[in-house]
């Protein structure tokens, strides 16, 4: 094995963007012409969370739970970067997030989101973390119909990191999908060749027990980014 790579998901993972991302969905649909009020899904950020958490990825809970065809879908994700450079509502790093980043400091670490990139940087910039990130994949960077938990972005991320024909993923994301995504994209790198490996890490930090109830059980769980360092030390790691 000649690599590891950290490679993290970006909302409710690094940053606690819940409430910023709940005022965005709220503004775009209103200036949609559609009432948000009225929906029970957005009755507050706590509830958007829990039913967002419940879906697949974010086109499936605007099909599913809202209503919209592929199209509107798709023109709706379209608007998303736009309204979130918009919106100014804090989103900080999680407690032990640049803890534990400087501590796996000599690792790899990428990201990839279903947030758009150029947001991403900003947000890390504003967070004084971007330094610790040598490639972002955002929705923006992969087909829209090809978002997580297919394996495009990780594959992509992968790529721009520059690791070689094999290696170690460690994945870290806070929602079940991220977990699928890191078992497509295992399954896609087993048809490269042999020699990759793909581990992945539900990012519980807002919820310890989130995990529990999961379809798809993550390989380790993580209640605080500081778990992360000790992730790294039972794979071997030395930090």
């Amino acid at each position: 094995m000649t690599a590891t790579v950290f490679i993290w998901d970006f909302d409710g993972t690094l940053l606690d963007t819940r409430l910023r991302n709940y005022n965005v969905v709220r503004t775009l649909l209103a200036d949609l012409g559609l009432a948000p009020d009225r929906m029970p899904a957005l009755r507050s950020h706590e509830v958007y969370d829990r039913v967002n958490r419940r879906y697949v990825n974010w086109r499936d809970l605007y099909r599913r739970e809202f209503g919209f065809s592929e199209t509107e879908t798709d023109r709706i994700g379209a608007l998303w970067s736009e309204y979130q450079g918009r919106d100014h509502t804090p989103a900080e790093p999680f407690d032990g997030i640049a803890e534990a980043l400087t501590a796996l400091a000599a690792i790899p670490h990428g990201i990839v989101s279903q947030n758009a990139s150029t947001h991403i940087r900003h947000a890390l910039t504003g967070a004084g973390l971007a330094a610790f990130f040598r490639a972002i994949v955002g929705y923006d960077s992969v087909h829209i119909q090809r978002q997580k938990p297919e394996p495009d972005g990780l594959l992509a991320c992968l790529d721009d990191l520059a690791v070689g024909g094999s290696g170690r993923v460690v994945y870290i994301g806070d929602h079940e999908t991220d977990v699928r995504l890191a078992r497509n994209a295992a399954r896609a790198l087993a048809a490269r060749g042999p020699g990759w490996e793909v581990v992945s890490v539900a990012a519980c930090f807002v919820d310890p027990e989130d995990h529990v109830g999961w379809s798809l059980r993550a390989d380790y769980a993580a209640t605080t980014p500081r778990d992360l360092i000790d992730v790294a030390r039972d794979l071997g790691l030395d930090v």
